[in-house]
């Protein structure tokens, strides 16, 4: 009767070990744009670019951008070289590559560009009841709970080493939205964007 039960607890902990590491989503709620200034302030997708006008002042421009999609035509609010993209006056998207806009949640926890991934070395021991043991090392990376995927490549033309790719839950429901943290070999963050499928 032990061994049924102990192997059904083997099973559970690890199956919820690797759902416990693995945090692919992300809500609209987690990842607003936030002023520096007044943490209580910011905008988050979906809502009026007044929201951003209030937050983070006068945009440096503000032009005409195609949402070939939709077949519309938006807005493209630069902040400092921030870039908010403006859909029937909502904010749609953004690419955040300073730290002049803080990301997060608004009067809560908040990240901006420059901020660096936690590093931890995991110990592997492998072998027999009693050793010998082998032992190994695993780098595990982190970022505000998000577990970071290491790799070097390029996406929207954004050169990287590390990356985060999550995916927008509205409550139960998945979106076809989604947000990239891109991170240099430094390990710093340097491009935070928003997007759709």
């Amino acid at each position: 009767m032990k061994k049924p039960v102990i192997i059904f607890l083997l099973v559970f902990i690890s199956f919820w070990g690797v759902n416990a590491q693995e945090q692919p989503y992300c809500t609209v709620d987690n990842m607003a744009l936030i002023s520096p200034i007044n943490k209580s302030k910011g905008i988050k997708l979906g809502e009026d670019i007044s929201k951003a006008i209030t937050a983070f002042g006068q945009p440096t421009s503000v032009k005409d951008y195609p949402f070939e999609t939709d077949g519309k035509m938006g807005k493209l609010y630069d902040f400092r070289g921030n870039k908010l993209y403006v859909l029937d006056g909502k904010l749609d998207g953004y690419e955040i590559i300073n730290s002049s806009l803080l990301v997060g949640k608004i009067s809560g926890i908040t990240y901006k560009v420059g901020d660096t991934i936690k590093s931890t070395k995991e110990v592997i021991k492998t072998g027999p009841p009693g050793g010998p043991y082998q032992t190994t090392y695993k780098d595990t990376h982190t970022f505000f709970g998000y577990s970071v995927t290491a790799g070097s490549s390029n996406s929207q033309n954004q050169s990287y080493s590390y990356s985060i790719d999550l995916v927008f839950k509205h409550g139960t429901v998945t979106t076809d939205s989604f947000a990239s943290l891109l991170f240099g070999s430094n390990k710093k963050l340097t491009f935070i964007s928003t997007g759709s499928y």
